[in-house]
């Protein structure tokens, strides 16, 4: 009984430190912009909420997917490095990759 109190406080302790090891980067925007607090909640993850601020702000759908920039990235890549649900995000900004192709000049 000793034995296995042991062990269940092992695990327990370890899950606290490794859960602590594993948390998401967390963002706070450095001024009131709404560009800087759209790229925070795109980085959240919660596309409802960043529907309702994009529909709130001056700014459309089109230009924070394809102009506006976060901490020097575009939306996509901060996302896609930083954020929670980055497909979710990217899916509702209408972002999709795009695959360049080679094509061989032929004289």
């Amino acid at each position: 009984m000793k034995l296995r109190t042991t062990a269940i406080a092992i695990v327990a302790f370890t899950s606290l430190f490794a859960g602590g090891s594993f948390a998401s980067v967390e963002f706070t925007p450095t001024d009131n912009s709404v560009t800087s607090n759209l790229c925070v909640t795109a980085a959240s993850g919660n596309k409802w909420k960043l529907h309702n601020q994009i529909k709130d702000s001056a700014l459309d759908k089109k230009y924070v997917a394809k102009e506006m920039m976060c901490n020097g990235l575009t939306v996509s890549a901060f996302v896609e490095q930083y954020g929670k649900n980055a497909d979710s995000i990217k899916k509702y900004l209408n972002i999709h990759q795009q695959h360049i192709a080679n094509v061989a000049h032929n004289k």
